[in-house]
């Protein structure tokens, strides 16, 4: 079997390419099309889409869920960030603080007496020994991601304003580009709008650090689908929709469901060069990260002149990751 090196997903992303600050306007920001290479604002492109389409989107919400705190006896600072809730009182999370913990310390903070019951590649159990969720609601701040410089003033921006239920710990970036009024506007104009929920984690965006693509093992995440919306989605496509698929995360989702049949579950489902499509006719998606498991998406769809569109893109100054601009792909049936 030929294997992919990692190494294909590489490239120079120029720092000032990352955008810091989300569109004023949602509107107003760019839509590069893969095919032509042509620069549009989503404003005109949405309001020049001929085709009748389904567009789907992931509607997650992002919670609070990087709590900073001190340590009692020290008052150094220390961070948890976290990444799943187990029960009410322990979770999986990540820490940034500048002692060397190991299972069966015991951290003393003004907000909790943390137990730390387990380790592995760098994620932690921890008991807070108080309910996670009241912890996130009352001590919690908005988790950007680090190259976004952090400001409170952009916690909002980081929240898509269509969501509702989920759990997740990164926004879906390509959802950013939508308003509710845009999402009323679409369906004003013929087009069907459809929402599911995949909970984001932060593994979607971790560098895939194996030699080869293939042989990374990607994170899993839960999602949830309404059957009847689905198989109103594949009927609509049946009589000539497209299916715009808002996201990697929703393409990941209508993937999962369409081959294994289960609305409500865990993914770990990775793209990688030779996957055959089956629902979505197109994808909106951010520029990603060097070697990240989204860029493996994007090369599977378009191949290795992937590099060229993203150079034409910092070339263009179109913006980069969370708070950038966007691309549509065309995905094509021998993809």
């Amino acid at each position: 079997m030929h294997k992919t090196p990692t190494s294909d997903l590489e490239y120079v992303l120029d720092e000032s390419s990352i955008a810091q600050y989300r569109y004023k306007e949602p509107a107003n920001s760019k839509l590069l099309i893969a095919s032509t290479n042509e620069i549009v604002t989503f404003k005109n492109f949405l309001n020049e889409l001929k085709d009748k389409s389904v567009f789907v989107f992931n509607k997650s919400t992002i919670h609070n869920v990087r709590i900073e705190t001190t340590k009692s006896h020290s008052g150094g600072k220390i961070e948890f960030f976290i990444l799943n809730i187990l029960d009410s009182n322990t979770a999986e999370v990540m820490i940034k603080t500048s002692s060397n913990l190991k299972p069966s310390d015991i951290i003393d903070t003004p907000i909790a007496t943390v137990s730390i019951l387990d380790k592995s590649e760098g994620i932690f159990t921890v008991d807070f020994k108080k309910d996670v969720r009241e912890l996130i609601q009352k001590f919690g701040k908005v988790p950007l991601p680090p190259y976004i410089n952090d400001d409170s003033s952009k916690y909002d921006d980081y929240k898509n304003e269509f969501s509702e239920g989920g759990f997740s710990v990164a926004t879906s970036t390509a959802g950013l580009h939508f308003t509710l009024d845009m999402i009323a506007d679409l369906q004003n104009n013929g087009h069907k709008v459809f929402f599911l929920n995949l909970d984001i984690n932060l593994g979607t965006f971790k560098q895939i650090h194996t030699k080869n693509i293939e042989d990374y093992e990607i994170h899993s995440e839960f999602y949830k689908v309404s059957d009847d919306e689905f198989n109103e989605i594949l009927d609509l496509k049946e009589i000539g929709y497209k299916v715009v698929a808002v996201g990697t995360t929703v393409l990941r989702t209508l993937e999962t469901v369409f081959t294994s049949g289960i609305y409500e579950g865990k993914t770990n489902l990775f793209i990688t060069p030779g996957y055959k499509f089956n629902i979505p006719d197109f994808l909106i998606t951010n520029f990603h990260a060097p070697r990240s498991s989204l860029l493996s998406i994007v090369q599977t769809i378009y191949g290795s002149e992937w590099k060229k569109l993203y150079e034409y893109a910092q070339k263009n100054n179109l913006k980069f990751l969370s708070f950038g601009d966007a691309v549509l792909f065309k995905i094509d049936e021998q993809s």
